[in-house]
């Protein structure tokens, strides 16, 4: 009797041994069900530096705080160091150092804490890379640390965002090396400059290869958010909860109007005038 249930269990478990192994991006990594997803805990990180862009971050939190409330998840905010790390315009200058950084001391930085350091961070499932000015200032003060641990943490991830400026920080820890990609259409020459071996496309919301997402500008992070949770938990979840924020989110991904208005080549203004309406939920 007990050895027949062992045997059913373990051909039920070995059922799944294939629909949980990654076709893509990394190969050793497993993909879950939205229904084995149900059952675990997802670790997520958001790096965060000084100069970072508070909605690229803020963004998809506030996403996946509200749907924390019905899956389980834990959150850690990494940084070089723990503590308070501001957000705002860090100084910069002209990449050629011609001039002077400016100083932005008079624009306004909130300050977010970071619960560990990028030594003592946890095992991660999902990291969430942000953009903002401060990428400029790290690397014109050619400090690697963001892309250093990137690089060391990329091949234990199951996904890997990079929003908006935080796509120069992936091109340049050599993880999108012959990989599609996307990322801020104001800063695209800048930022396109800093990954040589990477397909970028210059019309995308955002972009998925493999494990690897990247998005347009800030805003967009929500957008890809949406659309990687709904993958990892069904979209009914996210629809109720994105209804419950009153947030429409992009569903097309190569939905890009910027592209047009900060003249990307090869963009085109065909959904210039599209428009979005509230995600579906079953009637309560």
């Amino acid at each position: 009797m007990h050895f027949k249930a062992l045997k059913i269990g373990v051909a039920l478990f070995s059922g799944l041994i294939p629909s949980m192994m990654c076709q893509e991006g990394n190969s050793s990594m497993p993909v879950f069900t939205p229904e084995l997803n149900s059952m675990r805990t997802l670790s997520v990180g958001f790096v965060i530096f000084p100069g970072f862009e508070l909605l690229d971050v803020f963004g998809p939190m506030e996403i996946l705080t509200v749907l924390s409330a019905f899956n389980k998840m834990t959150l850690s905010v990494i940084a070089e160091e723990t503590g308070l790390v501001p957000a705002g315009m860090q100084p910069y200058g002209p990449d050629d150092f011609s001039a002077p950084p400016t100083d932005f001391g008079h624009v306004i930085a909130p300050r977010v804490e970071a619960t560990h350091n990028f030594k003592n961070a946890p095992a991660l499932d999902i990291l969430f890379v942000p953009g903002g000015l401060g990428v400029v200032t790290l690397e014109q003060t050619n400090n690697t640390s963001v892309e250093d641990f990137v690089k060391l943490r990329y091949a234990s991830l199951e996904y890997l965002v990079g929003v908006s400026f935080g796509g120069a920080t992936l091109a340049r820890s050599g993880v999108l090396d012959g990989k599609r990609a996307t990322t801020n259409k104001s800063g695209w020459t800048w930022i396109t400059e800093r990954g040589p071996n990477v397909t970028w496309v210059p019309q995308a919301r955002w972009v998925e290869d493999g494990n690897i997402w990247t998005t347009s500008g800030t805003a967009s992070g929500l957008d890809a958010t949406y659309a990687l949770f709904s993958r990892l938990y069904g979209a009914q979840p996210l629809n109720y909860m994105l209804n419950v924020i009153e947030y429409a989110p992009h569903l097309d991904p190569s939905w890009d109007p910027y592209a047009t208005a900060f003249n990307v080549s090869k963009s085109n203004n065909s959904t210039w005038q599209s428009c979005v309406n509230p995600v579906t939920m079953p009637m309560r």
